[in-house]
C-alpha cells in the first residue's frame, strides 16, 4: 500500500501529546516487527502493535482511533522487552 506523505501529516498534534503523555519516541521504531511477533494476545488483534507505531509515523491517528488493537495490549510489555530501541507500545 502507498501512502502520499507531507510535513504536516508527519507531526501531527495529537501524535506529539500521544509521545509527551507515554514518554515514548515514536520515530525511534524502525518497524522490526519484534513487538508483534512476541505479542500473546496479537491473534486477537485487528492491528499488528508495529503497524499502529507506523500509522502514529506519518499521521493516521483516525485509523488507529477506530481499531481494536490499542484496546486489546495486555499490558504484559513483552513489547518492550522485545524491542532493540526500547519502543512500548502498550
Amino acid at each position: 500500500m502507498r501512502y502520499k506523505l507531507r510535513g504536516a501529516l508527519l507531526k501531527d498534534d495529537l501524535v506529539e501529546r500521544i509521545e509527551t503523555l507515554s514518554g515514548q519516541n515514536l520515530s525511534a521504531c524502525y518497524q522490526c516487527g519484534r513487538c508483534s511477533a512476541g505479542c500473546p494476545v496479537v491473534a486477537e488483534m485487528d492491528m499488528l502493535p508495529s503497524e499502529v507505531i507506523r500509522r502514529l509515523q506519518i499521521g493516521q491517528v483516525e485509523e488507529v482511533l477506530a481499531t481494536k488493537t490499542i484496546w486489546i495490549c495486555a499490558s504484559c510489555l513483552q513489547c518492550a522487552s522485545r524491542c532493540p530501541k526500547g519502543v512500548e507500545f502498550s
